[in-house]
């Protein structure tokens, strides 16, 4: 038998410090970053495909994969890429449904908190909820604060993708991700949304799955959505009227923003040209996610956040 071949690519190629990893979970999101590589190139290991290439407008290293919808397919995918280029980071690109009404069609979640919403006790008469959460990694969530202020990041969206009449906000908070594609404003899920993650401004399917991975690898992660849907019964309009592709874009293009301001190997920003010092430079980029809270059995989560404040930017309501 002939030994596997792999594209010669070299983990020595991205420097010490190593590439962004990349992930989405289908093709008009993976398309949505790739125009914003130059010169990609293809790696295939064992069997995976990837794309490599450098961001736009910075000398950051990205390798790029679509991995299928779900959380499982997502750790499976993140752990190889892991295992095969040493990454810095790993950022989950993608769109997702808005759970609140001040998040709108075409704004831009970056998730500073992680719900994985599926867990639960079945009792006779009752239903107990048992999720985990996790955190990002603060390097990277500092990153994508101060890099995705005020809009002058959206000159990276691709022209024609914005939304008819507005630019799109950012909004810095928690996202809930599950194995069900929510469609509806009356249903259990719903419910169960709203009572027991009622922060959670966003709802998709990979997230727990990559952090899940992370975890286990020690990697810095991050998560990037772009609204495309309201999770309220009018998905197929919306998409028809190319909401998706919209929302990819504007997500595409944050991320690549907040990894053009990663400081590079020699501990420069790539946005401001100003040394991060020897507290702020690469490497100390967290020590990848923490899964930071439980719930006891009505339901209710009870967060231990080990000293660290989420500081949430954007519009504010007085009732999320």
């Amino acid at each position: 038998m002939q030994p596997r071949r792999e594209s010669p690519l070299l983990t020595d190629e991205f420097g010490p410090a190593g590439p962004i990893i990349v992930l989405t979970a289908i093709g008009l999101e993976y398309e949505a970053v790739r125009a914003h590589l130059v010169d990609p190139r293809r790696v295939i290991h064992e069997g995976t495909w990837f794309e490599a290439g450098e961001v736009t407008g910075a000398g950051h290293q990205v390798v790029l994969a679509e991995v299928g919808p779900g959380n499982r397919a997502t750790a499976a995918f993140a752990e190889r890429a892991r295992a095969r280029f040493a990454p810095r980071a790993i950022i989950f690109v993608g769109v997702a449904g808005s759970l609140k009404p001040d998040v709108r069609l075409g704004d831009v979640v970056v998730a500073d908190k992680i719900y994985a919403y599926d867990g639960s006790k079945q009792a006779s008469d009752a239903e107990f909820a048992r999720p985990a959460a996790w955190e990002p990694s603060h390097g990277l969530l500092q990153a994508a604060k101060h890099s995705l202020r005020g809009s002058a990041w959206t000159e990276r969206v691709r022209a024609g993708a914005f939304q008819p009449g507005r630019l799109p906000e950012v909004h810095v908070k928690p996202v809930a991700a599950g194995e069900t594609v929510l469609n509806s404003m009356n249903s259990p899920l719903r419910e169960r949304l709203t009572s027991v993650f009622n922060d959670a401004v966003a709802v998709e399917m990979e997230s727990a799955g990559l952090a899940t991975a992370a975890v286990l690898g020690k990697v810095d992660v991050l998560t990037i959505r772009g609204i495309s849907d309201c999770a309220d019964g009018a998905k197929a309009s919306a998409d028809a009227r190319g909401s998706q592709q919209i929302a990819a874009a504007h997500a595409a293009a944050a991320a690549m923003a907040v990894i053009a301001a990663l400081p590079g190997d020699d501990g420069i920003s790539g946005t401001t040209g100003q040394e991060s010092g020897p507290a702020d430079d690469a490497p100390a980029l967290a020590q990848g996610p923490r899964q930071i809270n439980r719930a006891d059995r009505k339901g209710v989560v009870n967060a231990v956040q080990n000293g660290n404040q989420t500081i949430n930017y954007g519009p504010q309501v007085t009732d999320r």
